[in-house]
């Protein structure tokens, strides 16, 4: 290794140290303990080496360490980048408390297997050994993360878990409860999939939540690796590179799984010389977006339509015929899915109105910007999302691919980009959104599709006279230095950045440990059978599903997860209804998670949802309804009517 190389490479390796060191001070403000004085240390150190890192001459080369074998040295590596991410899981200290202090941890021991490595004599150029184990890094710690949702428990890992399951037993609702349930207002794909176990029989919670795991990994892994299969073949990168820097893409939203398979069916099914095929694909898609979110109805057309505007070139004549396809894909896409969104409600069970409710709640423009619900705010983390593919796209341009393509096929590519980045941005500054960039999945989608083609080369030139269309549908083989080490790395760091971001600990208590809490719940409700009236569970819903409390009868309204969202569009004759049966006492007992009344100012997580919850649920209840047995440390109540 020269030595110009290793200055190269140090370069950039300080200053993201610093970065990372920053990101950490930021976390830890408030807790200015040994390790935030350590960090800080280290931040002083990272800019000094920087700094003498310049004055590194560049003309001689550094003999190779001997005794290092890469064919030993880079398994060992990995089992110890193993090794260290499962610590952060499961010890309980300073820095690893915080994914900035894990992302720092990774991004010095990849940073020290590049450099040992390249000491060895290793061919390959430290930028791509430390992209590897970035990448590694980042795609196991993602998937790591998801371990402590496989657990057989009984009680909710989560908010909203017990409502996802509830929701998805609605759809066997006969089957499971020997009653007709109505079915789920939000996010109804999702939870048909949820369903499968159901339907096969299984009424065990802990396959239900290995099924979840396995639609999350599964899903966005098989979208990753059909993005990548269209790219692989003009793109000097090997194929899991590219695959795993989808995968990590992806969850930077995260893209939901029951949207990711409106992706692969088109995706699958897309062929630019069979528009009928490709039509095919589309409806069958656009019937699983239309039940499935009302922004996501255009989604399978204009997947169709960004596929046609860069595979196929504009014609010098009739070239009205050129969007003739896009045109019937559009209209008769939106068509189906709005016809299925429509049939879906009829059949539901719900009225009309309720599918409506996130039109009129509040929006919180302050989360735009940076925020205590989200360090980052909407408006950067999205640029930062975009910055690595679009800094990419620039270069291109630039080596003459903009004026080589028509105009109008320019047109239609920026205007669906900007249709889903300023929808997604709307929909997350709504009240119960703008915690992450999930509401800009389907943007994440178009931006990945249709900025990796233009780098990949797969956005076909327009022919000219002097030009014969055959050579013209050539692909343009690309022009971007992907493995140049600046832009591998940039590819590399943002989608690991936005992998630890998210933190977590495994807790793999045996499922006997609620055993006591699940039977004082128990024999607490069989002391109140023979009192009037139903149970109402608005949390814990699953232990309905999954049988836990014998033969209690659902009661399908006031569920948790939909309570909150009337709660947020301040549905008045929903919450209305549901405060005269808390006063007339129709229900013999409530069971609900926390029952805090504080209210909270822009400085908490959250805080305009919790106000919500506290205003229009929580007070309500408690002026008519009192609690008599709190379990798991508040996270479980029982309430019964105030006198009795």
């Amino acid at each position: 290794m020269s030595l110009k190389t290793l200055k190269s490479f140090l370069r950039v390796y300080f200053p993201l140290i610093g970065f990372a060191c920053l990101w950490y001070l930021y976390d830890s403000r408030y807790q200015r303990n040994i390790w935030f004085m350590a960090v800080g240390a280290a931040l002083l150190v990272a800019g000094v080496l920087f700094l003498l890192v310049l004055r590194l001459p560049e003309g001689r080369s550094l003999k190779s360490i001997r005794g290092f074998s890469r064919t030993f040295f880079l398994p060992f590596f990995l089992v110890l980048t193993l090794a260290l991410l499962v610590s952060f899981f499961t010890l309980r200290f300073g820095p690893f408390n915080y994914g900035s202090g894990r992302f720092l941890f990774t991004l010095a021991l990849a940073g020290l297997a590049a450099l040992l490595l390249a000491a060895s004599g290793d061919s390959r150029s430290p930028f791509a050994n430390f992209a590897l184990f970035l990448l590694v890094s980042g795609v196991t710690y993602r998937v790591l993360g998801f371990l402590p949702e496989v657990s057989a428990g009984p009680f909710s890992l989560g908010w909203s878990e017990g409502s996802r399951f509830y929701n998805a037993s609605a759809f066997l609702s006969r089957a499971l409860y020997g009653q007709n349930l109505p079915l789920p207002v939000l996010h109804p794909t999702r939870y048909l999939l949820q369903a499968v176990p159901f339907a096969l029989g299984i009424r065990s919670i802990l396959a239900h939540r290995i099924w979840q795991v396995l639609l999350w990994l599964g899903l966005t892994a098989w979208g990753a690796y059909l993005l990548a299969r269209r790219f692989r073949a003009t793109l000097p990168i090997a194929f899991g590179w590219l695959m795993a820097f989808f995968f990590l893409y992806f969850f930077q939203g995260a893209v939901y799984y029951h949207l990711m398979v409106c992706v692969i069916l088109v995706l699958l099914g897309y062929h630019k010389d069979k528009p009928w095929r490709t039509l095919l694909f589309v409806l069958l898609a656009s019937l699983w977006a239309g039940i499935s979110r009302v922004n996501w109805i255009p989604v399978p057309a204009l997947l169709a339509v960004s596929l046609h505007l860069m595979d196929r070139p504009f014609p010098t004549r009739k070239w009205l015929s050129y969007f003739l396809s896009p045109a019937l894909w559009t209209l008769l896409g939106v068509a189906v899915a709005f016809g299925a969104r429509q049939a879906y409600i009829a059949i539901s069970g719900e009225p009309p109105a309720l599918f409506d409710s996130a039109f009129s709640s509040a929006l919180l423009l302050n989360r735009l910007f940076p925020n205590s619900t989200f360090f980052l705010g909407i408006l950067p983390a999205i640029l930062l999302a975009m910055l690595p593919l679009g800094l990419l796209c620039l270069l291109k341009l630039r080596s003459g691919t903009l004026s080589r393509v028509h105009w109008l096929r320019w047109l239609g590519l920026a205007g669906i980009l900007a249709v889903f980045l300023g929808g997604g941005i709307l929909v997350s500054l709504k009240i119960g959104g703008g915690g992450d960039l999930h509401n800009l999945d389907a943007f994440l989608v178009f931006w990945a599709l249709i900025t990796g083609s233009l780098v990949a080369g797969h956005v076909a030139p327009d022919h000219t006279p002097d030009q014969p269309a055959q050579a013209a549908a050539l692909k343009v083989q690309p022009a971007v230095p992907v493995w140049q080490p600046a832009w591998l790395l940039l590819l590399v760091v943002v989608p690991v950045f936005f992998a630890f971001t998210h933190t977590g600990t495994w807790s793999f208590a045996p499922a006997s440990a609620q055993d006591a809490d699940l039977s004082q719940l128990r024999s607490t409700l069989v002391e109140l059978k023979d009192e009037p009236g139903d149970i109402l569970f608005i949390s814990e819903r699953q232990l309905l599903v999954f049988d836990e409390l014998g033969n209690i009868p659902v009661v399908p309204e006031y569920e948790k997860v939909f309570l909150m969202e009337m709660a947020m569009g301040d549905n008045q004759p929903y919450l209305q209804q549901f405060y005269a049966l808390l006063a007339s006492h129709q229900f013999k007992a409530i069971v609900s998670d926390p029952l805090s009344t504080a209210l909270q100012d822009r400085g908490h997580s959250f805080a305009e949802e919790n106000n919500a919850w506290v205003q229009k649920v929580v007070l309500p209840i408690l002026a008519d309804y009192e609690p008599i047995l709190s379990l798991r440390g508040g996270e479980v109540n029982v309430l019964v009517p105030k006198g009795k």
